[in-house]
Order: C-alpha cells, then structure tokens, then sequence
C-alpha cells in the first residue's frame, strides 16, 4: 500500500488531496520502490507518472477511434 499527499501550489501547503493506492500484485510494489531507489525519485512520482501516461493513452485511443489526428 502507498499513501500519497499531493500539496497545492499554495504557501500553507495545504493538502489538495489524500490517495491511497493498493497494491493486489506484490511484484508491482516491489518494482516500483526498486525503481524509486534506482532513480531517486519518489514512488508517488512514478504511480502520477503512470496514472498519466495510461490516461493520455486512453485519451489517444479515443481521439483514434473519432478519427481526429494531432498534428505535431
């Protein structure tokens, strides 16, 4: 299990929002803090990093599947 607080940009740096996420598969959880040792960044960075690149991969599909192409 990982507890992630995710601050605000605010000076008091009040939390904007509290997540906690459950690993079902020990392998994962195990790879993300062997990673996070590795690169010396923190597990949350790699769970918001990975929860954004499978939104903006669901989000490429759809655009795909409505026929809209971006131009790069």
């Amino acid at each position: 299990m990982s507890d992630e607080n995710i601050y605000s940009s605010d000076k008091n740096k009040i939390p904007a929002e509290t997540v906690t996420v459950r690993f079902i598969n020990p392998m994962l959880y195990d790879r993300l803090h062997t990673l996070s040792a590795e690169y010396a960044v923190s597990v949350e960075v790699l769970i918001n990093a990975s929860v954004q690149r499978l939104v903006d991969d669901v989000d490429f599909v759809r655009d795909l599947r409505m026929g809209k192409i971006k131009e790069f």
